[in-house]
């Protein structure tokens, strides 16, 4: 079975889907030893129209134009050609394929041998000559065509045979299905290339913000870290644990409750304002831009721990203050004792005043003793 070929255009050459090769081997007795030489098996391919068989018999060659395009073109044989089956060769060019095979089947051909041309050296070529009846026409090399040649024209009578080689198979493609390709294979190239950039271009923006976040909540915290504390005491004044509540988490003071002074006065646990202000940065209650109260104007990048300053001796820093009872107070002013009348009573350190004043509304630290009508520290 022949594939199914589309049908060609007139004039034009419908390309094989398949072609198949030759085996070519030829025999003849030499002269000098009067032995029989065989040739090594040389490849040849056979004509598209050709039928696929195998042939042997004498080889014959015309007489005059090598290349046998003249109809009435007629060939020798040493030896004659007398046999009911012999072989023309014939050289490539001149006319069509087509041509070579009618003239040489005129003179009762049974196949058509076509060497190649010189410049083609040991390859061969499709051959194209449909309507030429049931001859055998394969293609062989130019030298192997010319070494059966100078045999035949110095006399020796050379026989040759014919074999059916492999089936091969051959895909065209057409010129725009190559550009089509081609460029279908850019555009993905492209696409994929852009979509890379863009895939790297937004991750290094991600991990920039990322960065700046984590910088910015970081800075804040430091800042937030300046704010005072206080742990709340019993019969503390200045935070009524009955009465006060957070109001963030809406629960009362607690005795031993550690509490964050905001620099407008409000105060929160700490565990519940310090997330609060590294989201929002501004009181709950009175919606106050704590990092601008503190003094921090400009981006959460500009801003710098400050170092904090070291105590001097007697004074105590009002995020460390804390206040005792009453009743503690007595209890540990009566072990103490009593002060001759003529001794005054030392004055508090002018740092703990400065600092503690600053909490006097919110905390009472500093009070009056009515006992010795002095401030108690």
């Amino acid at each position: 079975l022949r594939p199914f070929r589309r049908p060609a255009p007139p004039g034009a050459r419908a390309p094989a889907l398949e072609w198949y090769s030759a085996v070519v081997r030829v025999e003849y007795v030499d002269p000098q030893s009067n032995l029989t030489v065989r040739s090594v098996p040389e490849s040849g391919r056979f004509g598209d129209s050709s039928p696929k068989e195998d042939m042997r018999g004498p080889v014959g060659v015309p007489r005059a134009d090598p290349k046998g395009c003249a109809p009435d073109t007629s060939f020798y044989a040493p030896g004659g050609l007398g046999a009911a089956r012999w072989v023309a060769l014939v050289a490539r060019g001149g006319c069509t394929f087509k041509d070579k095979v009618l003239a040489a089947a005129r003179r009762n051909a049974s196949a058509v041998v076509v060497y190649n041309e010189e410049r083609y050296g040991n390859l061969t070529a499709a051959m194209s000559h449909a309507g030429s009846g049931n001859v055998v026409v394969i293609m062989i090399s130019y030298p192997k065509g010319q070494e059966i040649l100078d045999l035949v024209h110095k006399g020796i009578p050379v026989v040759m045979t014919i074999e059916i080689g492999m089936r091969h198979m051959q895909e065209f493609i057409s010129g725009q299905s190559v550009v089509f390709v081609a460029i279908a294979f850019i555009t993905m190239m492209i696409i994929s290339l852009a979509w890379l950039i863009f895939y790297y271009i937004q991750r290094f923006l991600y991990t920039g913000s990322q960065f700046g976040s984590q910088n910015h909540r970081k800075e804040t915290k430091k800042v937030i870290g300046q704010l005072p504390l206080h742990t709340v005491k019993h019969g503390e004044k200045g935070v009524d644990v009955d009465a006060e509540n957070c109001a963030v988490c809406i629960e009362n003071f607690k005795v031993k409750d550690v509490i964050r002074i905001l620099p407008c006065k409000h105060i929160f646990h700490r565990i519940c304002i310090d997330p609060w202000l590294l989201d929002h940065r501004t009181c709950p209650m009175c919606k106050l831009d704590v990092i601008k109260a503190l003094g921090y104007w400009g981006e959460p990048e500009d801003i710098q721990e400050l170092p904090t300053p070291e105590a001097a001796p007697g004074s105590v820093s009002s995020g460390n203050l804390s206040v005792t009872s009453q009743d503690e107070d007595r209890n540990g002013e009566s072990n103490l004792p009593s002060p001759s009348t003529s001794e005054s009573r030392p004055a508090c350190p002018a740092s703990f005043k400065e600092d503690a004043g600053e909490d006097t509304a919110l905390l009472g630290a500093v009070r009056s003793d009515p006992q010795h009508g002095g401030p108690i520290c």
